[in-house]
C-alpha cells in the first residue's frame, strides 16, 4: 500500500504515524548541532509551527501525505496572508519573508528523505525567490551617520549606545553577532574583532575603526563596570539592571530610538548600518571581494546583490581611476553637447557591420 507523497516501505513500519510536531523538533535539534545559530534555529521553530498548524486545521496528520500540491496550497496561503509584527497595522509578508519560509520547507522536508523518513521530497521544486525587498530600503548618507552618532549623550547607557552604534556602522556586524561580542574579541591593538560562529557557523575576523575603537574604550572603562552585576559576566555589550548580556531586541531599540532622535524620517535598523557600512566602503574604492570578507558572506554573489552602488559613483570612479582618463585624441574636437549625434548617409541606413 502507497500513498500519494513519498513513504517508507510496510517492512519498515506503515502503520506508524509519522507527526511532523515529533520530526521537527529532531530536525531542530539537528540543526543545532550542525552548527546553526540559535537565532536560525529559533525562526526555523516558528515556521515549521505555523506550518503544522496549517496542516492541522487540513486535517493532515502524517508528513507522508504532504504533497507537492499540499505545499503549493500553502504557499498560496502566505502569499495572502496579513501580519501586524514590526508594524502597527496589518500587512502582507514581504518578499523576504516568504522566501525565508520557502527556504526552511525546502531544507526540513530534504533533511526527511534524507533520512528516508520519505522516499521522494515534495518540496524539490518548491520556489519563492523575489529579491525586491531583500535589501534594506535605509542607506543613510555620510551626514545622516553624522547625526546619528551625536545623539548619544555621556551618561552610563549614552555610553554604551554610542558604543553600538559606532561598532556596527564601522564593522558591518549582524546585531546577533554583536549581541555575542565577548570582551575578549576585541583587540585594541590591532583594530580587528573576532567575530565567533557567525551566521553559517564561520569564523572571521573584522578590522574596526578607530571612532569605534575609541567609544567601545570609554564605554568598558566608564560605563560598563557600572551595567554589571555579574563579575563573571564576559559579554562586551550588557543591559541595564540584568548586567547580562544585551539582548537582540535591545540593539534593535538602541538604533531605532536613536535614529529618531537624530531625525532620520526612514525607518533604522541595524541592518540598516550593516548595508550602510558595505556601501560606503564600496563608494571609498574597496574591493568587493574585501566587502564580501567583512561582511561575512559565503558567496560573492550574496555581496553583488547586497552593496548596491547607483551609477554616479560608478562614472565617479570611471572619471578618476581609469588609465586613459586624461587623454585626448589629436585633432578631435570635444563635444559642445551631452549628447553624441550619430550621422548616416542615405545609403547607409540598411547597411551592417
Amino acid at each position: 500500500m502507497t500513498r500519494a507523497s513519498g513513504i517508507l516501505s510496510p517492512a519498515a513500519g506503515e502503520h506508524r504515524r509519522f507527526g511532523l510536531r515529533e520530526l521537527s523538533c529532531t530536525y531542530l535539534g539537528d540543526s543545532l548541532v550542525a552548527g546553526y545559530q540559535a537565532g536560525t534555529v529559533a525562526y526555523r521553530r516558528v515556521y515549521l509551527a505555523q506550518f503544522a498548524a496549517w496542516l492541522r486545521r487540513r486535517r493532515v496528520h502524517d508528513v507522508r501525505d504532504v504533497t507537492p500540491r499540499v505545499l503549493g496550497d500553502y504557499l498560496v496561503r502566505l502569499t495572502t496572508k496579513r501580519s501586524a509584527y514590526g508594524s502597527s497595522a496589518p500587512r502582507r509578508l514581504s518578499g523576504r519573508t516568504l522566501a525565508a519560509e520557502v527556504s526552511v520547507l525546502r531544507s526540513f522536508f530534504r533533511w526527511l528523505t534524507a533520512r528516508r523518513i520519505l522516499l521522494f521530497d515534495p518540496a524539490e521544486g518548491l520556489r519563492f525567490r523575489d529579491r525586491a525587498s531583500a535589501l534594506p530600503k535605509t542607506i543613510l548618507s555620510e551626514s545622516e551617520i553624522e547625526a546619528l552618532m551625536s545623539v548619544p549623550g555621556t551618561d552610563t547607557l549614552s555610553l554604551r549606545d554610542r558604543a553600538i552604534l559606532e561598532t556596527l556602522y564601522s564593522t558591518g556586524l549582524r546585531r546577533a553577532e554583536l549581541c555575542a561580542l565577548d570582551l575578549y574579541d576585541l583587540d585594541t591593538n590591532d583594530r580587528i574583532v573576532r567575530v565567533r560562529n557567525g551566521k553559517g557557523g564561520r569564523d572571521r575576523i573584522v578590522p574596526i575603526g578607530r571612532c569605534a575603537i575609541e567609544a567601545v574604550y570609554r564605554y568598558t572603562r566608564q560605563a560598563r563596570p557600572v551595567l554589571s552585576t555579574q563579575p563573571k559576566e564576559t559579554a562586551l555589550f550588557l543591559a541595564a539592571g540584568s548586567g547580562q548580556r544585551l539582548s537582540v531586541k535591545s540593539i534593535n531599540a538602541v538604533v531605532a530610538r536613536c535614529a529618531v532622535s537624530a531625525g532620520i524620517g526612514n525607518r533604522v535598523t541595524p541592518h540598516s548600518l550593516r548595508h550602510t557600512c558595505a556601501t560606503h566602503l564600496l563608494r571609498g574604492g574597496a574591493d568587493i571581494r574585501h566587502v564580501q570578507a567583512i561582511l561575512g558572506h559565503a558567496s560573492i554573489t550574496t555581496t553583488q546583490i547586497y552593496v548596491q552602488v547607483s551609477i554616479e559613483d560608478l562614472a565617479t570612479v570611471h572619471r578618476q581611476r581609469h588609465p586613459r582618463r586624461h587623454l585626448r585624441i589629436d585633432g578631435q574636437d570635444r563635444p559642445d553637447s551631452g549628447i553624441l549625434s550619430l550621422a548616416v548617409e542615405p545609403g547607409d541606413a540598411g547597411s551592417t557591420l
